[in-house]
C-alpha cells in the first residue's frame, strides 16, 4: 500500500518540500507520496486527528504550527521537547511522535557548506525555527555568546532566558536597536529565522552590519537560485552565506530517516537539485 506523507502550514504553497521527498522517494525506490496541505491554526487539531485516522505514515510541520504542534503530539522525543518545537511527526499506529529536525538540519548544512561557527552567535527572530536554532547553538562550547535578537522584545528575552538554562550565555535585544545592531556587527555566525524574505525581497537587517569574517544562513529560500535578497547581499560582500534550501534538504533527510528507520548518506546534492527544479 502506497504510504502517505504531507507538510501542514499556513502559507505552504511555496514549500518545495513536496520535490524534495518526491525524488528520495523514487532514488529510494518508495512507494510513497508527500503533498503540501495548508492549515490553520484554528484547524490544526483537526487535522492532526485527520490523519491519525487516514493512517497518514508521517508528516511536517512548518510555520506557524511548530509551537502549537508541541501539544498535539502524543510523545516528544528529547530534542524537541528542549525546544519546544515540532517540525517533524511520525505516526506509528495512530500514536503521534513529536521529533525536531531544525536543528539536525541546521548543523548538517553548516557542516557540508564547512562553515565555521565561531564564538558569537545572534539568532534573529524567537519562533519554533529560532527556539531550534538557539537550543542546538547552546551546546556547542565553542561559542561564547548567543544574542536573540526579534522585533517583539518579550519574546526575545523568553527565549534568552531559556536558552540560558541549557547552560549558553544569551542576552536579547530588539530588532533594529542600537545593542542589536553591535551584536549583528560582531557575530562569527548570524542564523535568519524569520519569515522576511519569504514572499519579496525584503531585509530583515541591514547586511551591511555583517562583518568580513562573519558567516551567514537564512532559513527562508527564494526560487530560482535559493537565496533570499539577504544571502545575495552578503555573498557580494564577501560573506560565506547558505540559503534556507540547503537546510530544508537536510531537514527532509533527517525526517526520512525517522520515517524509514534507516540512515540516509549522500542524497544532499539530487534533493537541492530536486528543490530547485
Amino acid at each position: 500500500m502506497r504510504r502517505f506523507y504531507c507538510v501542514l502550514g499556513d502559507p505552504v504553497a511555496h514549500s518545495r518540500s513536496p520535490a524534495i521527498h518526491a525524488r528520495a522517494f523514487a532514488l529510494l525506490g518508495i512507494d510513497a507520496v508527500y503533498a503540501p496541505c495548508q492549515v490553520t491554526a484554528s484547524d490544526l487539531f483537526a487535522a492532526v486527528n485527520g490523519l491519525r485516522a487516514l493512517g497518514c505514515a508521517g508528516f511536517n510541520v512548518t510555520v506557524p504550527h511548530k509551537t502549537a504542534m508541541v501539544r498535539l503530539v502524543d510523545t516528544l522525543e528529547p530534542l524537541a521537547s528542549r525546544c519546544g518545537a515540532v517540525n517533524c511527526v511520525a505516526l506509528d499506529e495512530g500514536t503521534a511522535i513529536g521529533h525536531n529536525t531544525d536543528a539536525i538540519g541546521l548543523l548538517d548544512a553548516l557542516d557540508e557548506r564547512h562553515v565555521s561557527i565561531g564564538d558569537r552567535a545572534v539568532v534573529v527572530g524567537a519562533g519554533g525555527s529560532a527556539r531550534a536554532a538557539a537550543f542546538v547553538l547552546a551546546q556547542i562550547s565553542a561559542l561564547n555568546s548567543i544574542a536573540i535578537i526579534n522585533r517583539t522584545l518579550g519574546s526575545a528575552q523568553e527565549l534568552a532566558r531559556e536558552t540560558r538554562t541549557a547552560g549558553a550565555r544569551a542576552e536579547a535585544f530588539t530588532l533594529g536597536s542600537e545593542e542589536a545592531n553591535r551584536a549583528l556587527e560582531e557575530a562569527s555566525l548570524v542564523v535568519q529565522c524569520t519569515t522576511v524574505g519569504l514572499s519579496d525581497d525584503s531585509l530583515p537587517f541591514d547586511p551591511a552590519l555583517l562583518g568580513r569574517g562573519a558567516a551567514l544562513v537564512d532559513l527562508v529560500y527564494r526560487l530560482p537560485g535559493g537565496a533570499t535578497a539577504l544571502v545575495r547581499a552578503a555573498r557580494g560582500r564577501g560573506i560565506q552565506a547558505v540559503d534556507g534550501i540547503d537546510v530544508l534538504v537536510h531537514q527532509a533527510i533527517a525526517s526520512l530517516q525517522i520515517w524509514l528507520s534507516r540512515p540516509l548518506a549522500g542524497l544532499a546534492p539530487q534533493l537541492r537539485e530536486a528543490a530547485l527544479s
